[in-house]
């Protein structure tokens, strides 16, 4: 092989839900006490999350892998039903990528069985079962500790995906943000900015097969944090980020 040749081993697609009423800092009169602590998307969220499948359409993705919460599951529904013909039409849960916190003690999780009532095409990411707790319980972890699971998650898809393949990973903003320390080899205590995930912004990076990967670096940060699907229907969204 010529040393000159980028050989990508993976393209990793780390994502965060659409909007929810939490996001906002509302309580939706009405909700139930599920969906006060495991918040679906709201109205315009859902259609956030349906642009977002727009934008994959024509992008085949080999795996799509979201936290068992519902707001993430909710869109990573709205990127597989677009799918192409070859691209995934299943949903991997990966507990691991959980929010930050969750409190075992106010909330213990869909079952499987129900997540697949919620979510018919949702599977287990290998390594799980049926029996096991659909999300991860972290209150009171230090950085550190988020870091390691970080790092987990990094791990179980590298071990799982490569030859070039497409993942994309439907999670939340305080843990993706682990997730890219994990990927870049940052300390999060020791980090001085915060790149502030939103609502259905994409982050993508590329992985190189050892030795081949650009300027010899064999991981590559493509764009953070990219809104250019709200654009049309929520320029607000896509040009002032702080916005929301």
């Amino acid at each position: 092989m010529d040393k000159n040749t980028n050989v990508i081993d993976l393209e990793l697609y780390i994502i965060r839900h659409g909007q929810t009423f939490g996001n906002l800092g509302k309580k939706m009169e009405g909700f139930s006490e599920l969906d006060m602590m495991d918040a679906p998307l709201t109205p315009k969220g859902q259609r956030m999350a349906e642009l977002l499948g727009e934008r994959f359409k024509s992008y085949p993705f080999d795996a799509v892998y979201s936290s068992g919460l519902r707001r993430a599951m909710m869109t990573a529904t709205e990127i597989i039903k677009r799918q192409p013909e070859n691209g995934s039409h299943e949903i991997k849960i990966l507990p691991l990528l959980s929010e930050n916190g969750g409190k075992e003690e106010e909330y213990t999780g869909l079952t499987f069985a129900q997540e697949k009532e919620y979510f018919p095409f949702a599977t287990l990411a290998d390594g799980y079962t049926e029996n096991d707790r659909m999300i991860s319980f972290t209150s009171g972890w230090n950085d550190a500790q988020q870091l390691e699971r970080a790092k987990k998650v990094i791990s179980h898809i590298r071990a799982h995906h490569g030859n070039g393949e497409k993942v994309a990973i439907t999670a939340h903003a305080a843990f993706n943000t682990f997730l890219c320390h994990a990927i870049m080899g940052l300390d999060p205590e020791a980090v001085i900015f915060d790149p502030h995930f939103l609502n259905t912004g994409v982050t993508k990076f590329y992985f190189f097969k050892e030795g081949t990967g650009r300027y010899g670096i064999d991981v590559v940060l493509a764009y953070l944090n990219d809104l250019s699907h709200l654009y049309n229907e929520f320029p607000e969204y896509s040009l002032d980020p702080c916005f929301f």
